[in-house]
């Protein structure tokens, strides 16, 4: 065979397992792919050859752009892609070092602090700088660690029995009672948990400055002082404090009052005081204890008792603050306080902030009336005659807010009040109408806040009234099919036998007719009846039934990731879910493992933080954090987790020496600080493993290995620090360099120009990204032999765990190579692929100059690995480089709708006794032996090619998964 027919592509075969995409047209050098023909079939599968074929288009791509043994799509540039840029004259791609994927349309709308909805894809410029909102013990803000999005996916919509509806690929979670499930796993019937509160849409307030200097020009300079200190001077729209304090105006013009010095009361159940409490400490002051005292009451000439709860701050700051910002000043039926001047030039979001929190101390809760409907929710004032316009005022702007956001309310009433008998008093009231899409309306967007009892009740009544509509809908629809049957000559009593509902209301939509739509049945319950039967949790959320899914069509689809440990946001209402390699060896052999097997991965489960949040080994500081990207191991071993022949035995000797630390971003510091010594999630694992072949003996000797040998394999890398890294470079180069993104076929592979200021940047950033990379696996090896120690009784010196060596996997690094006779300076893009260098290149470690650099190839958990050496043709082949794993077969949807993690991890231990344990079982399905390429496929072809020599095959012991 000459070529290979790929559908869009013909390859050209240039000898045995090197195949050509010839060049033409704007790309700058051909495209090479090394795979035996049974790997090419499972190479053209995807989008591989099409994002080789677009490397090209690179500026000062060298000789060819190539794909290795176990390409598969990647994000741009195929996963197994390599290419040599010239370093004077080319670029550097992020794209083509690593990114992700996702699994939500643009339209879905992620719930964001502040009672804030925006569609995901909105997102993309500014997740750094957003909360979403996330379920678990409580409904609580988190930041965003990343955003990732994709080219259009098929995505599937949801819908429930109580109206909710959502968009998502199959591959995407929601919280059941079972926990988190793949889409592809529910049907109709299966339950999962929704959050009705739906918020309004987020835009961007009209910016302008509330409160100067000025304005506490009067009073002791301390106070301006204490206010400049907590950044709330100058005070703006736009200011994150502002939020927090819209809601503290709120609550305290309905259940707060100023005291003696100082003073600032709240009143409130304890646990709504908590979360006052809260956003007082988030403006920078201090509350005080929630109190409790008794207080005595007399009604209609009867006493009674009562516990009342408190809490007070005394800042005169915080005091002069809010009185400035518009609260009610003295006794509030004669302050004549009105709605605060600047809130037209609010968000709608900011004011229902602040009439939510009113709402929750002075709205009645939901609660039923009569013939299954809901009382008016009201709220209302008593004033003084002279200031029952004001009163009114207020009044009249907030039904004006509720009806911009759809909500129609009751007209306002004003009555004389008697209950006063010092002065003459009026009172007024507002209601909100109770028609049931009113309401919802109402209560999802609007509702309470700092009123846990009224908030619960108000998700209920969500839920109840949706219930109820779609039970009206269904009678309408019943009652239609009736009389058409009637008109068709059915009789009275086949109608009814065609229908599960009351005879009477057979004979009433056939004969006499009704006016307006149809009531529930007598056996539909009340609201009060409801709430025994449906469980609002501490998150808001409640459980609810998938009524249908059925495939949408192909959109492009996103997903964000939390920093909180729950892992999840609610989109749409509903929750949803969003390296390199080592080898360490040991003396043990297999007979010293048999039969520990599970102590052994219970052990390393528990000691080695895995999953996709935060959680390390080390508890790190800023300057840990600056250290570590700086110097890499050498902190390692300065800190006691490292040994000096650790250091010998990692490539670049685990320091990268053109790291620059401050070319990352504090975001992604931030986000690296708790994850240093974490396995992280997707494909990565720790695994122990026993050599079962040797083919190299002499090598094999020099790396230390032997048949029946115990070794551990650690897969990891960057953790969330690597992919800020690239987002936040991604994001500057495309809007840097547009001019040359427009002249790439697809812009996720955005590149900087050799030489310009974000190419250095990036570079700087990425190399103090793989220092990161090198010390979080150094810390889990360490946490690996202290382990080891544990099970095994004995010092791991004793065990001789050593390490045989540490490669990158994702990385572009500066290197010097021959391109048609000349030496030039190349990034050369290894994504997904490994340094494979052979003997007496300068860079390889003491050790090993003369045997060439060990290489580890990952296997599925179920298959095995390798270790090769650097092959003599890999500089001339492939800028020395071979493949990084076995490769994926499937995606990760397609893996978790065809294996079962209970079932891979059952099947693997008692058919090849391999001990597997993770986060769920989800992880394990989406990494089963059958997801996987044939490694050992893989591995013969880079053998044949001279670019990676075979030396050892090893097999899985135990495995803990990310």
């Amino acid at each position: 065979m000459t070529t290979y027919d790929a559908g869009e592509f013909t390859l050209e075969k240039v000898r045995d397992y090197v195949w050509e995409i010839p060049q033409e047209g704007a790309m700058n050098a051909p495209a090479r792919v090394l795979a035996s023909e049974a790997l090419l079939d499972e190479i053209s599968e995807d989008e591989t050859l099409q994002q080789l074929r677009n490397a090209t288009h690179l500026p000062g791509v060298q000789k060819h752009a190539l794909c290795m043994p176990d390409g598969h799509q990647g994000y741009g540039f195929p996963v197994g892609g390599v290419a040599g840029i010239d370093a004077r004259n080319g670029c550097i791609s992020p794209g083509a070092v690593g990114y992700d994927i996702n699994c939500l349309p643009g339209d879905a709308n992620v719930r964001l602090s502040f009672g804030r909805r925006a569609p995901i894809e909105s997102l993309r410029a500014r997740f750094e700088d957003e909360e979403a909102m996330v379920a678990g013990d409580d409904f609580v803000p988190s930041g965003i660690r990343l955003f990732t999005e994709s080219g259009e996916k098929t995505v599937y919509e949801v819908e429930t029995a109580t109206g909710e509806r959502i968009e998502a690929t199959a591959d995407h979670s929601f919280l059941t009672p079972d926990g988190m499930v793949d889409l592809a796993d529910l049907k109709p019937g299966d339950s999962v948990f929704v959050q009705p509160f739906e918020g309004i849409e987020d835009e961007r307030p009209e910016e302008a400055t509330l409160l100067t200097e000025e304005d506490f020009s009067e009073y002791n300079w301390q106070i301006q002082r204490v206010l400049e200190e907590r950044d709330l001077l100058p005070l703006r729209t736009t200011d994150e404090a502002f939020n927090h304090l819209l809601k503290i105006l709120g609550f305290f013009t309905g259940d707060g009052s100023f005291g003696g010095e100082g003073q600032v009361w709240f009143y409130g159940e304890p646990e709504d005081l908590e979360t006052v409490r809260e956003d007082v400490r988030a403006v920078g002051f201090k509350p005080s204890k929630v109190y409790a005292r008794e207080r005595d009451h007399q009604i209609d000439g009867n006493s009674s008792q009562t516990i009342e709860h408190s809490f007070e701050t005394t800042s005169k700051a915080f005091r002069l603050l809010i009185r400035k910002l518009g609260v009610p000043v003295g006794e509030k039926i004669a302050s004549g306080f009105t709605t605060p001047g600047y809130f037209g030039r609010l968000a709608d979001w900011q004011k229902a902030l602040y009439y939510s929190a009113y709402f929750g101390a002075e709205m009645n809760a939901p609660a039923p009336q009569h013939d299954k409907h809901l009382y008016c929710p009201k709220v209302s004032q008593t004033r003084t005659v002279d200031t029952a316009d004001a009163g009114e005022s207020f009044l009249k702007d907030l039904a004006d807010f509720l009806a911009d956001l759809g909500i129609e309310t009751n007209a306002i009433e004003r009555f004389d009040d008697d209950s006063n008998s010092e002065r003459d008093v009026v009172r007024l009231r507002l209601g909100v109408k109770n028609d049931s899409e009113n309401l919802i309306r109402f209560f999802s967007r609007v509702g309470f806040r700092y009123n846990r009892e009224k908030r619960e009740k108000a998700v209920a009544a969500i839920q109840y009234l949706k219930t109820k509509e779609r039970e009206i809908e269904r009678r309408e629809s019943i009652a239609t099919e009736a009389r058409t049957m009637a008109d068709g000559g059915a009789s009275a009593d086949e109608v009814k036998d065609e229908f599960e509902i009351n005879g009477r209301f057979v004979e009433r939509s056939i004969w006499s007719g009704r006016s307006g739509r149809p009531r529930p049945g007598d056996d539909f319950p009340n609201f009060e009846e409801s709430l025994e039967s449906v469980e609002v949790r501490d998150d808001l959320t409640v459980e609810t039934e998938i009524a249908s899914i059925r495939e949408a069509r192909e959109k492009p689809v996103y997903d964000i990731g939390v920093e909180h440990e729950a892992h999840n946001f609610v989109a749409d209402g509903f929750v949803v879910s969003n390296c390199g390699v080592r080898m360490v060896k040991t003396n043990l052999r297999y007979d010293d493992v048999q039969g520990r097997e599970e102590e052994l991965v219970d052990a390393l489960f528990d000691a080695v933080p895995s999953g996709l949040g935060g959680g390390g080994i080390h508890d790190s500081s800023d300057g840990d954090v600056e250290a570590v990207l700086d110097r890499g191991v050498d902190w390692a071993l300065e800190e006691g987790y490292a040994v000096e022949s650790d250091l010998a035995h990692c490539e670049d000797e685990g320091r990268r020496p053109d790291a620059d630390p401050d070319a990352v971003s504090q975001k992604a510091k931030d986000r690296g600080r708790n994850q240093l010594g974490s396995l992280g999630s997707g494909n990565h694992f720790l695994e122990v493993q026993r050599v079962t072949d040797v083919y190299r003996d002499d090598v094999a000797a020099e790396f230390g290995l032997d048949e029946d040998q115990v070794v551990v394999l650690i897969h990891c890398g960057s953790r969330g620090l690597g992919h800020q890294v690239c987002t936040d470079y991604l994001r500057d180069i495309e809007q840097a360099h547009q001019g040359l993104l427009n002249q790439l076929p697809d812009k996720e592979l955005a590149a900087a120009p050799a030489g310009s200021h974000l190419a250095e940047e990036y570079y700087g950033a990425m190399c103090a990204a793989i220092n990161f990379a090198w010390v979080n696996r150094q810390l889990i090896m360490h946490r690996t032999r202290e382990v080891f120690a544990d099970v095994f009784d004995r010092d791991w010196r004793e065990m001789e765990m050593e390490l045989l060596y540490d490669v990158a996997h994702n990385i572009a690094k500066k290197e010097v190579h021959d391109v048609e006779g000349e030496e030039k300076e190349l990034f050369v893009h290894r994504k997904g692929a490994t340094r494979a260098f052979p003997a007496g290149r300068p860079e390889l470690p003491p050790a090993y100059a003369d045997v060439g650099q060990p290489i580890i190839i990952p296997g599925s958990m179920g298959a095995g690995s390798y270790v090769l050496r650097g092959g003599e043709n890999s500089l001339s082949e492939t800028f020395g480089s071979t493949a990084h794993g076995a490769g994926r077969l499937m995606s990760r949807t397609e893996a978790k709708s065809k294996y079962w993690g209970g079932d891979v991890q059952d099947d693997l231990r008692d058919q090849q006794r391999i001990y597997v344990k993770a986060q769920d079982g989800a992880t394990i399905a989406e990494e089963a032996p059958g997801v996987y390429k044939d490694v050992d496929e893989v591995v013969r072809v880079s053998d044949a090619l001279g670019i990676g020599d075979r030396v050892a095959r090893t097999f899985p012991i135990c495995n803990i998964k990310g």
